[in-house]
């Protein structure tokens, strides 16, 4: 029994025993598993925390884009619209609701090209960043200038999900910034270019006179005892006197001056009239031809203080004293040349005022015989002292003659010629190419009716239109008047324009070309190969005749480029059904090559020289 009870006693102590290991391990468990869910309920706090604070810094920079002033766009891959932020409405009068899911090109302004965000996109899909100018359009259809910035958003793997973009109006700053530029390079008080644009004009002028080897004129100009204005009548009324012969001024400058056309350029820079400061002024002439036509400009400039000025209801006459310069004949440097106009204008007051006056003694005598040249002009045009002379255009195949080219000259009372190259141009720059060009026109109709009733088949004459006839708006109707009162026959008739003539304004060129076909009249291209030949045009215009032009003619013996430019001329022309005339051909050898290379009619020396009417007659 003893023993018994020692074993279950024994056993009782191995039941505590394992007891008390299984309760500490239930304990060492229970403590690991709370220590467990404790570090899960502080990392749980953390991310609590976290997500707060993550919450709160995008609702954050929710509210800063709300409140941005800068509009932002979201899309899609597809650069389908998913956002907007208020700005966006304010700055394209586009509500969010409207514009979620449409492109984000609905406000493209049709100013850009293609080219324009090919170029966008490509930097874009290179960089995943653009930036820079472009126009917009609002809601209500205006358009405004914005600076615009654009991002790439991808995913892990590089793929696009979303496209981002800021944008602000740059209305205002560039506003701001012409603001600045007018304050910076204007006059405030006429409105004129100052003394800084001036200068940097000038030198711009050099540089173009030096690439297209022609001119550039510099006037100062000083309004005469414009002091004793302001003694007499007050600052404020000689400010008033100076706008309004600022605004005189202005009108005897053009923007495309004929007296300085180069014709182998489509366009010229426009002269430039500005204020120097107080009473005095400068004219920058662009691309003269020759010195002498700065005074054609300063004579109109005198023209414009013959009327009076009327201050505080009294007239005030003025004059103006101007000293001329040219670019390169007096100085190679802009201050060289400043000084050199500043001197002969200190000559003219000096001598009395009123005028004006080269720097070299030589120009002065040239701009003097210009002056005389021009009165003689004048009167000659009145009392119509100008003669046709006519030359013959041959058939080179033929050697017959079917039709001339009428040419004017003017003889003097000693037997002379004044060259035609010494007045016409004159003629353009003070507009008696008008009246001039009426009579050579009603004179060439009737010459040619005259020789026509002596002929047994009739000839075509040709006359040239120069520039200012050719844009005279009244030029097809003077040429029907001209048909109607001689009766001649429009098919005897033929302008030769020059390719120059056309280019310019081609739209207007080609209604005064239709207008005149309409009236029967045949037209022809003068000089081709010389300016701007173009297939374009040769296929629009309704031109009868191409003329190569007599420099080709002339190297034909001895330069091969201008036999293959003569024979692509000729081929070019017999393409588009076009006449072909060769002028000045001079030998034996440039008749035979043309009439080998199938041009139809020539003229020249070879042929004949220009004839007097009765003389024309006389060789027919």
């Amino acid at each position: 029994m003893k023993k018994d009870r020692q074993v279950e006693a024994q056993a009782d102590i191995m039941d505590d025993v394992e007891l008390l290991r299984l309760r500490q391990q239930l304990e060492e468990r229970i403590s690991k598993r709370t220590e467990e869910l404790q570090q899960v309920r502080r990392k749980l706090q953390q991310e609590i925390g976290q997500h707060k604070a993550t919450a709160n810094r995008l609702e954050l920079v929710n509210r800063i884009v709300e409140k941005a002033h800068f509009a932002i766009t979201i899309t899609d891959a597809d650069q389908n619209i998913l956002y907007t932020n208020p700005a966006y409405t304010c700055l394209t009068g586009r509500k969010a609701s409207d514009v979620k899911g449409m492109r984000a090109s609905i406000n493209q302004s049709g100013r850009h090209d293609l080219d324009f965000y090919r170029q966008m996109w490509q930097t874009l899909s290179e960089y995943d960043y653009w930036e820079g100018e472009v126009w917009d359009r609002r809601v209500d259809g205006s358009h405004f200038m914005k600076y615009l910035s654009i991002e790439t958003v991808r995913d892990e793997e590089g793929k696009i999900t979303n496209f981002f973009s800021i944008f602000t109006d740059l209305t205002d700053q560039k506003r701001t910034e012409q603001e600045l530029e007018r304050l910076t390079h204007y006059d405030p008080l006429t409105d004129l270019p100052n003394r800084i644009l001036f200068r940097n004009r000038l030198g711009h002028e050099f540089n173009i006179a030096n690439r297209h080897n022609s001119r550039t004129g510099l006037i100062l100009l000083n309004i005469d005892r414009f002091t004793l204005i302001n003694r007499a009548f007050g600052f404020d009324s000689g400010d008033d006197l100076l706008i309004e012969a600022a605004e005189r001024l202005r009108g005897c400058i053009r923007c495309t001056d004929l007296l300085a056309r180069q014709e182998q350029r489509l366009e010229r820079d426009a002269d430039m009239i500005s204020r120097l400061g107080g009473d005095d002024f400068s004219f920058i002439l662009s691309e003269l031809r020759s010195p002498e036509d700065a005074g054609v400009v300063a004579r109109r400039l005198s023209e414009v203080f013959e009327k009076p000025f009327l201050v505080k209801g009294e007239e005030v006459y003025l004059s103006a004293s101007m000293g001329i310069g040219v670019y390169p004949d007096n100085a190679h440097e802009e201050d060289d040349l400043i000084q050199m106009a500043q001197g002969a204008l200190d000559q003219v007051k000096k001598e009395g005022k009123g005028g004006y006056r080269f720097c070299s003694d030589d120009q002065n005598r040239s701009s003097a015989e210009r002056v005389r040249l021009e009165t003689r002009l004048r009167k000659a045009v009145q009392n119509e002292e100008f003669q046709l002379f006519y030359q013959p255009k041959t058939d080179l195949a033929s050697g017959q003659i079917k039709g001339m080219e009428a040419l004017l000259r003017w003889p003097q009372p000693d037997g002379s010629m004044v060259p035609p190259d010494e007045f016409i141009p004159l003629t353009e720059d003070t507009g008696l190419i008008n009246p001039l060009g009426y009579w050579i026109v009603r004179q060439a109709f009737l010459d040619t009716n005259r020789i026509n009733k002596l002929t047994e088949f009739p000839l075509q004459v040709a006359i040239n239109l120069s520039v200012r006839q050719f844009r005279n708006p009244e030029l097809v109707i003077m040429v029907s008047d001209l048909i109607r009162e001689t009766g001649i026959n429009p098919e005897w008739v033929e302008f030769e324009i020059t390719e120059s003539m056309l280019i310019e304004k081609v739209d207007e060129a080609c209604e005064v070309m239709k207008g005149l076909r309409k009236l029967g009249v045949e037209l022809a291209i003068d000089d081709f190969g010389t300016g701007y030949s173009s297939l374009s045009y040769l296929r629009h215009f309704p031109v009868n005749t191409l003329k190569i032009d007599q420099t080709f003619i002339r190297d034909l013996s001895s330069d091969e480029s201008s036999e293959s430019i003569v024979r692509a001329i000729i081929g070019l022309g017999h393409g588009l059904g076009l006449k072909i005339v060769a002028e000045g051909i001079e030998t034996q050898v440039q008749s035979d090559f043309l009439k080998s290379t199938g041009c139809q009619l020539g003229q020249g020396y070879y042929m004949s020289r220009p004839l007097p009417l009765k003389d024309f007659i006389k060789l027919l």
